[in-house]
């Protein structure tokens, strides 16, 4: 048994509560061993979908053949390949077990494909609608090293937003493919298979969108223009914003003086957590427009500010009132659950 007990009882509770529509998981294997393949990586990848589908019903596994007339129509090139959600319509396939760190983006990608719902951003979401060309996103990770969990789950998410345009690859760094792009580091990405489309360490969600909108869009020119001149809004202290500001070293402290209730989400590129954080608040912004104002720092470009407010993890929230800082907010959390955290504050 690959899932022990109180794991198969967290996954059964999580399934009921989260999976609606039925998703199937293909795993294609190779019978007869290949000197470049790992045997176990490939019975790992079918004992762990076959006991996944005896948690859920909503589970539906099926172990195939590499060498069947599917994986070649679908040009799948080694063992083990495993796709998630193809008979609903997405395109996200995992060229390597899903075992270690990589354990937690399958089950949550399988969640976001039985949704429906990719959890992006509503500006993401917008932006990609006007995808009108098939996009390659390949994402090359390394079991062990964590960094790559959530490149992975940003690329699934994208997949899962644009169904039958947007293909989700990852990659093991030892694959063959790797060699022939020379990737050096974890994670890397490559659109389209075209070496100048390379992005090394975890793109933003707003970067790796805006890069698939510039290989996967005819309007890419217009959207993304549009997207420089949002940019430039962001930085400006207007009144009322309903989005968050984009703050530095020079406007936190104006924000600070200029709103009377102000909620500056403190982050990075590289936290995954962080990402999660951002539609929250983005539609926080919208909602409470003019009573809470927004805003978004950057940790690793503002280390001053972040040093003054001993800020030891991200993401972090932190509070004022009047100018003053009256609390902080740490960790990821539901839309409802930071609403009603806020909500204490305004009746300080």
């Amino acid at each position: 048994m690959l899932i022990d007990e109180k794991t198969e009882e967290i996954l059964k509770e999580r399934f009921a509560r989260e999976l609606q529509e039925t998703v199937d998981i293909k795993v294609f294997t190779r019978r007869i061993i290949d000197i470049n393949e790992n045997p176990e990586h490939a019975r790992f990848s079918e004992g762990l979908v076959q006991e996944l589908s005896q948690i859920s019903d909503k589970i539906k596994g099926e172990i195939l053949s590499i060498e069947s007339e599917e994986a070649k129509r679908l040009n799948l090139g080694t063992s083990p390949v495993i796709l998630i959600g193809k008979d609903l319509g997405y395109s996200i396939e995992y060229w390597l077990p899903p075992a270690m760190h990589q354990a937690g983006t399958f089950i949550e990608t399988i969640s976001l494909v039985s949704q429906r719902e990719s959890g992006l951003s509503s500006s993401s979401k917008e932006k990609l609608k006007n995808i009108d060309r098939d996009i390659l996103l390949e994402t090359y990770i390394s079991f062990d090293f964590p960094q790559c969990v959530p490149a992975v789950l940003l690329a699934n998410r994208i997949a899962v937003e644009v169904p039958g345009k947007v293909t989700s690859r990852l990659i093991e760094v030892g694959f063959s493919k790797a060699k022939q792009f020379n990737i050096s580091s974890v994670p890397e990405q490559i659109i389209n298979e075209d070496v100048n489309s390379r992005m090394r360490g975890f793109q933003s969600e707003e970067k790796l969108v805006n890069q698939i909108i510039f290989y996967g869009s005819s309007k890419a020119e217009e959207i993304l223009a549009k997207e420089e001149e949002k940019a430039k809004k962001e930085k400006e202290l207007v009144d009322s914003p309903d989005y968050p500001l984009v703050l530095n070293e020079r406007s936190f402290h104006q924000a600070v003086s200029k709103y009377p209730f102000l909620v500056v989400d403190c982050w990075a590129e590289w936290c995954g957590p962080c990402q999660m954080v951002h539609p929250v608040i983005e539609s926080l912004a919208k909602r409470h427009k003019g009573k809470i104002t927004f805003g978004k720092l950057n940790v690793d470009e503002n280390q001053g500010i972040a040093s003054h407010f001993g800020i030891m993890s991200i993401p972090t929230l932190l509070v004022f009132k009047d100018g003053k800082n009256v609390g902080s907010i740490i960790g990821a959390m539901p839309e409802k659950v930071l609403e009603e955290k806020l909500s204490a504050y305004l009746g300080h």
